[in-house]
């Protein structure tokens, strides 16, 4: 079983004193009146994703048809409350792609990849996904993303924030007091010959190379 990439973000959408329907809907209107800018290139790497992952043909087939023919670029939701701590709104929007929201954070479920993966893949791949999320984690008032694994020491973090619902920011202040500050280029993250990134563990990504290039 491997280490897979987590993928939080902070926000400035106000969850007080309002319907969790409204606040869905109001998220989507957002979410709907946008284009993803690098649409073609995420549309290619999401179909390459389902084939490298090695699912079998005649699923990979199924699914490459169904994502390089894709043109609708509606959202659509539902509503998890079942959590003791939070509820959760599940986005699902073009290529099959995933975003969640709570109270606390944004979560990227896409592209799915293993830690040392992420980390590890065409720098140009890497940051087509950095685009996409800066562009959508800016729509939404925020400024950085956390890069964490699902497994191991550092999981704990992970796990506080499904688990608890933790503020966004008060988890980069315990990583850093715990790990230090992470002064590693995302390019440059050390991995090891058994594919595990070595420490700090995390990355804290504020998009800097991504707005320079948008300017």
């Amino acid at each position: 079983m491997g280490t897979d990439v987590t993928i939080f973000a902070n926000h400035t959408i106000d969850f007080s004193n309002k319907d969790i329907t409204l606040i869905a809907d109001d998220i989507k209107k957002l979410l709907d009146g946008s284009i993803i800018k690098n649409r073609t290139e995420i549309q290619d790497l999401v179909s390459r994703y389902y084939g490298w992952q090695g699912y079998d043909y005649e699923l990979n087939d199924n699914w490459h048809k169904e994502i390089i023919s894709w043109q609708d670029n509606a959202w659509h939701y539902t509503i998890d409350n079942d959590y003791d701590n939070y509820i959760q709104i599940d986005f699902y929007g073009p290529f099959h792609l995933e975003i969640s929201f709570t109270n606390n954070h944004i979560e990227f479920n896409d592209p799915g990849y293993r830690y040392s993966t992420f980390f590890g893949i065409d720098k140009k791949d890497r940051n087509e996904w950095r685009k996409y999320y800066y562009q959508y984690i800016s729509l939404f008032g925020g400024n950085y993303a956390i890069y964490l694994p699902d497994q191991g020491e550092v999981a704990e973090f992970t796990a506080k924030i499904w688990d608890y619902n933790i503020n966004l920011d008060t988890i980069a202040k315990e990583l850093i007091k715990k790990y230090g500050t992470n002064t590693t280029e995302i390019d440059d993250f050390p991995i090891d010959e058994n594919d595990f990134v070595d420490p700090p563990y995390y990355f804290i990504d504020y998009f800097e190379d991504i707005k320079r290039t948008e300017k």
